[in-house]
């Protein structure tokens, strides 16, 4: 039996290699979901069919299918059961020239299921998701057509593939998921370069420009060169530094003139020099740099080429290359956008089965420095969740909030990063304070719009001076987690460093990484160890360390959608300079608690503690005069840990109670006050060299 459907959108839930039909479609072609279907428009293909919840009104074609079927949404197409025999081996032909040794494996794992016909475009994504592949279908043996299973031997036949790599991009295959804002600027310095290469030559200018791009691995630095070559209709050609660095000086010498030649081939060219990173190790490396270094002058002498280096460290590739003539400018890989991070999650799992809960633009917001790479990472260890949990089912959206506790972000491994889960309600007392930090902290990254309107600019620090213990930390992370910002904490000491320009690249990198992954809070704990009033005879680290943070604040790149909180328990003893209006201007003091905080504080601690109905918190924060909020919470655990002693040793030291319910009473509070003190003893009258 058949039936005629008009073609409709399809959900996500389905991916892009099934066809999506309601219940009772399926009913009447008496198949079921997994099944195999054939598909009829301008062209006939096979696929999987997937069952639709609600009616969708046709047969829900993802593009891939609709492509291999030639339709459009709109048309028609004839739906009928099929029985394709399991493949035995599947030809793939990939129409660029690319080295793809062992991604058999890889491209079998990405198709498996999935129903091929000759003639069929196969589309598979490798590292990690950041490179998207197109292959057609040659050969499908035993028969045309069929499905591809895990013995299923895949053959990809493409040109030879050798170190330097030669194709023309195709704007629609190169339309993968690439900072947008590099994309940009890249696009627009080779548009610029190879569209107006008469007016570079009259003006005596070179008409070649040299680019040197940095950014992590699994960044998608190779797809944005490959999607900025389609941009501007340029042919592309790739050389591996890593790969050239194996291979004798001989077959270096020949792949490098091939590069060359094929440059000069071309009316216009993108050349893209990878993994320069290599160059910076010892050994081959030093004769390779030489080589490449004749490589690159060669090729800044090819009119209409754009040459493009990339690395994950800008810092290993030698000086020779880093100048004017060769790589004229440096280009940081912009972080991905919240819209960039979103497309990537729905491009990365549009094969995963997604439950109805799962909100890529909330996830979107929250994975903050994650590269390329990490998004995949972050949809394969969602589905490891859901698979463990259940069995092949639907991701959900807690799948994929556990799933980001585990994950390193790639653009932010340098430093301690994390996005902070903290709410006001684990704040006790600190009215005054909370309220001036969400001013402080909270409103210029929420509503920096209306600072502008205001034409005002936003406080750039902020200091909290207090007793030790009492919330300077949860403040900072609480006012982080209001507005889902990245916190990087840094304890003052961790910078100082005796090796003279150390301890001020360390600044430097630390607020390079924090504008980089903005909106950012840098947190400095113990400030005061690295701002010491400064003395005029005074050369150590943490005179420099001030100069390079005065340097930060105060420097020509701004610090948008970053703020800086110092926290210290001696704020007499910081450098005047760096309170400045400006810099960090805000002072905000952290007392140690009255009667009613500390009755908060002890409600908070004892949220999830056990305690009788005889424990008088009223009494108990009547009689913690002095302590801090850390000194409340040593005293609930110590009263926790008296009750849980009692639970497990009784009087006479034989183990009879393990399986006993735990208790906090009057009694194990009593013995707990007897054993604790305020560690401040006589509060210290704490005074900031900047007030309101």
């Amino acid at each position: 039996m058949s039936v005629r459907l008009p073609v409709a959108n399809a959900p996500e839930s389905i991916g892009d290699r099934r066809v999506g039909l309601s219940p009772s479609v399926l009913s009447d072609l008496g198949v079921d979901p997994g099944a195999a279907v054939s598909v009829r428009g301008g062209r006939t293909t096979v696929a999987v069919v997937a069952a639709v919840d609600d009616d969708p009104g046709g047969a829900c074609l993802p593009g891939p299918i609709r492509r291999n079927a030639d339709v459009d949404p709109g048309d028609t197409v004839t739906v009928e059961p099929a029985d394709p025999a399991a493949a035995s081996a599947v030809t793939l032909r990939l129409d660029e020239s690319m080295d793809l040794t062992r991604a058999a494996a890889a491209l079998r794992r990405r198709i498996e299921g999935t129903a091929v016909s000759v003639g069929d475009e196969v589309e598979a994504t490798l590292l990690g998701g950041a490179l998207s592949l197109s292959f057609a279908v040659d050969d499908v043996a035993p028969s045309s057509p069929g499905i591809v299973g895990e013995e299923t031997e895949i053959d990809v036949t493409t040109d030879e593939g050798t170190a330097a790599v030669v194709s023309k991009p195709d704007a629609a295959d190169s339309d993968g998921v690439v900072p947008a804002a590099t994309f940009r600027d890249l696009r627009e310095a080779a548009a610029t370069r190879l569209d107006g290469r008469e007016s570079f030559a009259a003006a005596g200018r070179a008409t070649t420009l040299g680019l040197l791009l940095e950014g992590p691995r699994g960044a998608g630095k190779t797809t944005l060169v490959e999607a900025v070559a389609a941009a501007v209709d340029a042919t592309l050609v790739t050389a591996s530094a890593a790969r050239l660095r194996g291979e004798s000086a001989g077959d270096r010498d020949r792949r490098l003139d091939r590069v060359v030649e094929a440059a000069g081939d071309a009316d216009r060219a993108v050349v893209l020099l990878d993994d320069l990173e290599v160059l910076g190790d010892d050994g081959a490396g030093a004769t390779l740099g030489d080589r490449l270094r004749e490589t690159l002058d060669e090729l800044r002498a090819t009119d209409g080429t754009v040459v493009v280096g990339a690395t994950t460290d800008a810092e290993r590739v030698p000086e020779a290359l880093r100048r004017g003539g060769r790589f004229d400018r440096e280009v940081e890989l912009a972080p991905l956008s919240v819209e960039d991070r979103e497309e990537a999650l729905r491009r990365v799992a549009r094969d995963v089965p997604l439950a109805m809960d799962v909100d890529f633009p909330a996830t979107a917001t929250r994975i903050n420095g994650f590269v390329l790479a990490d998004v995949a990472v972050l949809v394969d260890a969602a589905l490891e969740r859901a698979v463990r949990r259940e069995g092949r089912t639907a991701v959900r959206q807690a799948d994929l909030d556990r799933a980001m506790e585990s994950i390193d972000p790639g653009g932010l491994r340098d430093v301690a990063v994390d996005v902070p889960s903290v709410s006001w309600d684990e704040v006790g007392g600190l009215e005054a304070a909370k309220r001036e930090i969400v001013r402080a902290v909270y409103w210029p990254l929420e509503y920096a719009d209306r600072f502008e309107r205001a034409g005002i600019e936003p406080p750039s620090g902020v200091l909290l001076y207090g007793p030790p213990g009492t919330g300077k930390t949860l403040l900072a992370r609480a006012a982080a987690s209001l507005s889902d910002a990245n916190f990087i904490s840094v304890n003052g000491p961790e910078l100082l460093n005796r090796y003279v320009g150390a301890s001020e690249q360390a600044v430097r990198d630390l607020f390079a990484t924090a504008r980089e992954n903005a909106p950012a809070v840098v947190f400095f704990d113990e400030v005061d160890a690295i701002s010491p009033k400064r003395r005029g005879d005074d050369t150590g680290a943490g005179e420099r360390v001030v100069s390079q943070l005065l340097t930060e604040l105060d420097g020509l790149e701004p610090l948008t959608d970053v703020v800086v909180v110092a926290a210290t328990n001696r704020p007499d003893s910081i450098d005047e300079a760096l309170l400045r209006p400006g810099r960090i201007e805000k002072a905000v003091e952290t007392p140690l608690p009255d009667e009613a905080a500390r009755r908060e504080i002890l409600a908070i601690h004892t949220r999830n503690t056990p305690t009788t109905s005889a424990v008088d918190l009223d009494a108990l924060a009547a009689r913690t005069a002095g302590y801090s909020g850390g000194d409340i919470a040593a005293l609930v655990r110590e009263a926790a840990m008296l009750a849980i002693e009692e639970t497990i040793v009784d009087e006479d030291g034989d183990a009879d109670g393990l399986h006993e319910a735990i208790a906090v009473d009057v009694d194990h509070f009593e013995r707990a006050l007897a054993e604790t003190a305020p560690s401040v003893t006589e509060p210290e009258e704490l005074t900031a060299s900047t007030q309101e």
